[in-house]
């Protein structure tokens, strides 16, 4: 019974050890990613809506952690106002690399109103971008979402 005793104790030391490598490595990939705008851009008008290509940088900071995004999932907001949901797929970031994740989002002009519509399509003013949501890095214990809010004044 004795060496049963020790045995699990012995399997319960090496659990915990292990569980703690894993947990640095989670609060790496999150911690040590920055994030930013790439760019917005215009790629469709038609008479019914617009289509921005929207583009989000992920910068791994880490000098050892791959960051492994799953996706992302969020909202896309123009000049304080809701205008879209905004997601991408997954993407593999190697130490001291960074990554753009790409969503193109579709905007009936009813949502955005037709003086910024006219603004964002022709690019004609600085507009400000603001994307808030989620993302979800893989994980030995699974999916992991982070909180992410990005605002940045583009031309």
């Amino acid at each position: 019974m004795k060496k049963f005793k020790l045995f699990l104790l012995l399997v319960l030391s090496l659990g915990f050890i292990c569980s703690c490598s894993t947990v640095k490595n989670m609060q790496e990939q999150m911690v040590n990613c920055k994030y930013s705008l790439a760019g917005v851009s215009t790629e469709d008008v038609s008479l019914t809506n617009l289509t921005l290509g929207v583009g989000v940088l992920v910068a791994n900071n880490s000098k050892t952690t791959t960051a492994k995004v799953n996706r992302f999932q969020g909202k896309l907001y123009l000049n304080g106002n809701d205008i879209a949901d905004i997601a991408f797929g997954a993407m593999q970031i190697e130490p001291m690399a960074s990554n753009v994740g790409k969503a193109t989002v579709v905007i009936p002009f009813e949502k955005l109103g037709k003086n910024i519509a006219g603004l964002v399509a022709t690019n004609s003013i600085s507009l400000k971008y603001k994307v808030v949501g989620n993302i979800y890095f893989d994980t030995p214990i699974g999916q992991l979402p982070f909180p992410v809010a990005i605002e940045q004044q583009l031309k």
